[in-house]
């Protein structure tokens, strides 16, 4: 796991670091999605990019608001809100756009759709910037080099 600091967090006059662990998978695709594509684990929570049809992708892995993050296609919403202990209308109702969300939320939504049996796959595009630390093993995953 990489450790990536959130920030320093205070209330009542007491403070912490805030920080998430995170596989190097996540990181590498991260970085070459809302990251400087140079530096493993640098990534955006709040980046969002607008595709050529009209959707948009948001937070650090550029999770897309119609085919993933989304109230009318909910094949991908409903593990994600189970992963949360939530249901999918209450994730949308806290964080409409997954930009909104905080790093744990979208973490977890990265883990569901890279567990999904499509992996490496939805983030296809960014393969030519995060293969300089991952590889497609024998069995189709994106591994660690």
């Amino acid at each position: 796991m990489i450790e990536i600091l959130l920030g320093l967090v205070c209330a009542l006059g007491m403070c912490h670091v805030e920080h998430i662990a995170i596989t190097p998978e996540a990181a590498a695709v991260a970085t070459c999605e809302s990251g400087d594509t140079v530096t493993l684990g640098s990534l955006d929570w709040d980046a969002v990019g607008v595709n050529v049809d009209g959707t948009t992708d948001g937070g650090a892995w550029q999770i897309n608001d119609y085919w993933i993050w989304s109230a009318t296609d909910r094949w991908m919403m409903r593990p994600i809100a189970q992963r949360l202990g939530m249901v999918s209308d209450d994730v949308l109702r806290a964080w409409p756009h997954i930009a909104d969300a905080p790093p744990a939320v979208q973490y977890a939504a990265f883990e569901v759709v890279w567990d999904d049996g499509y992996g490496w796959q939805h983030w296809s595009a960014s393969k030519p910037c995060w293969e300089q630390w991952l590889d497609i093993d024998e069995t189709g995953r994106a591994v660690w080099k």
